[in-house]
């Protein structure tokens, strides 16, 4: 594992992230926990079905669908959009790792010391990365 702290309740606020983002229809195509070396921290990757024309859209859905979620759940958490990248499924590095892997449903996958699409992964948790 890699030296920054992937606490188990950001694992868990993510898994309600994607579930949240699922009951509302947001096309999750692949969601993982990613390792950044350089800055020693973890961030939650969402990779959406559809145009990368979409980002800012999808930001806006994932902010609104999270922020009702926390209303209905008020006393379960849900990982905050400052942990989150959202990316389209086209994304250099999901499609590498597509390449390779599927994670079905909501699983914990974890990938370390590899290079996909040429793109070194120092260590991953995947939740789903679906074709």
């Amino acid at each position: 594992m890699a030296s920054g702290a992937l606490v188990r309740t950001d694992i868990d606020a993510g898994i309600n992230l994607i579930r949240a983002l699922d009951e509302k229809g947001f096309g999750v195509a692949a969601a993982l926990w990613l390792y950044n070396s350089d800055v020693d921290n973890w961030r939650m990757i969402i990779a959406y079905r559809g145009p990368r024309k979409d980002l800012e859209k999808k930001y806006l859905d994932a902010a609104t669908i999270a922020a009702d979620w926390r209303k209905l759940h008020p006393k379960e958490s849900i990982l905050d959009l400052s942990k989150v990248k959202v990316t389209s499924a086209d994304d250099r590095l999901i499609a590498g790792l597509g390449i390779a892997m599927r994670v079905d449903g909501l699983g914990e996958v974890r990938f370390s010391h590899n290079t996909i699409n040429g793109i070194y992964v120092e260590d991953a948790l995947i939740h789903r990365l679906a074709a």
